[in-house]
């Protein structure tokens, strides 16, 4: 299976990284800039670099795209590549609005070919084994979910994360992890939330806290912020004991909190993205248009949320109607 990669940022170098070590096929590349294109092809042994994505899409060798442009391209090149008959995973957030989202799903499925947003901490074996114990009943009955996301950033990669024009912010960027998080956990759409929030200089938000409220009486809280180091950590609360994750965006440990604790491991075998790349390969052996383990379903329920988020807070890009 040949992959091709469309944008060549920080993320793109982990995703390229990771098919090398996994022995898989990085057949083209490409950028709007042809020398960047080259150099990554010669840094990850690619055998094409193109200096327009449409010509990757257009390379009849590729057999799977990975997308990982700025936030407001990704509708767009998810589109493109599929109808060019190629198979997708797209970084997240997958699309700006659930209606997007639900576009590419049903044209992916016309086409039968493969879609999927890369929420890479879907996959990973670590909440695999959280949700048997939840499922067996370990905690009890959950009451109550924490989850915060924060980093710092230097003046250039700010106005890259937050200009509106790129669909920026801190809640598409990082905010989606907490809540993905959420609803891995939960797998429901909250009841009602309420949030505080601050904008900035490129009218989109660089810090929230978001309190969610679920049937039976469940609530969960998330903090986002960029602008701030903020553990990446997570507190799943039961009436019988509790998960505490310390960093849930990279989960390779967590500890049950019954009686004693119990400390739970699941290093990765190389850096995390070679679980959504296995579910990747998996469901196109396997004819499928989409995941099981993180399906339409989920990724347009998200974006759903998202949407709704934003709106709440009237923040709309300057390209949206």
């Amino acid at each position: 299976m040949n992959f091709g990669i469309i944008g060549l940022g920080n993320i793109s170098n982990k995703f390229a990284k990771t098919l090398n070590e996994m022995n898989l096929t990085l057949y083209a590349v490409s950028s709007r800039d042809i020398v960047k294109a080259n150099l990554f092809k010669d840094k990850y042994n690619a055998t094409k670099a193109y200096g327009s994505y449409l010509d990757l899409l257009n390379d009849s060798n590729v057999d799977i795209v990975y997308i990982s442009l700025p936030n407001n391209m990704h509708y767009k090149y998810s589109k493109e590549a599929l109808l060019n008959n190629k198979n997708v995973i797209c970084e997240k957030p997958f699309t700006i609005n659930p209606d997007e989202a639900k576009e590419l799903y049903d044209l992916a499925k016309s086409y039968n070919l493969f879609i999927m947003e890369a929420l890479w901490i879907e996959f990973l074996p670590a909440y695999k084994k959280i949700k048997e114990i939840i499922n067996d009943g370990i905690i009890g009955n959950i009451k109550e979910l924490n989850v915060s996301y924060g980093f710092e950033t230097n003046p250039e990669r700010k106005k890259r994360k937050f200009l509106s024009e790129l669909a920026g912010g801190a809640l598409l960027d990082i905010g989606i992890y907490n809540l993905a998080f959420i609803d891995m956990i939960l797998n429901d759409y909250p009841i009602s939330f309420k949030s505080e929030f601050k904008l900035n200089e490129y009218l989109t938000d660089e810090y929230s806290k978001i309190e969610f409220n679920y049937k039976n009486n469940i609530k969960a809280l998330m903090i986002t912020k960029i602008g701030e180091d903020i553990k990446r950590e997570a507190y799943i609360i039961g009436d019988k004991g509790s998960i505490y994750i310390p960093d849930f965006q990279q989960n390779q440990e967590f500890i049950l909190k019954l009686d004693k604790d119990i400390k739970y491991s699941y290093p990765f075998k190389i850096n995390g993205f070679e679980y959504e790349i296995e579910e990747c390969i998996n469901s196109i052996k396997n004819n499928k248009n989409e995941s099981n383990i993180y399906s339409s379903i989920n990724s347009i329920k998200l974006m759903k949320l998202l949407y709704e988020i934003r709106l709440s807070w009237n923040m709309k890009f300057t390209f949206e109607k």
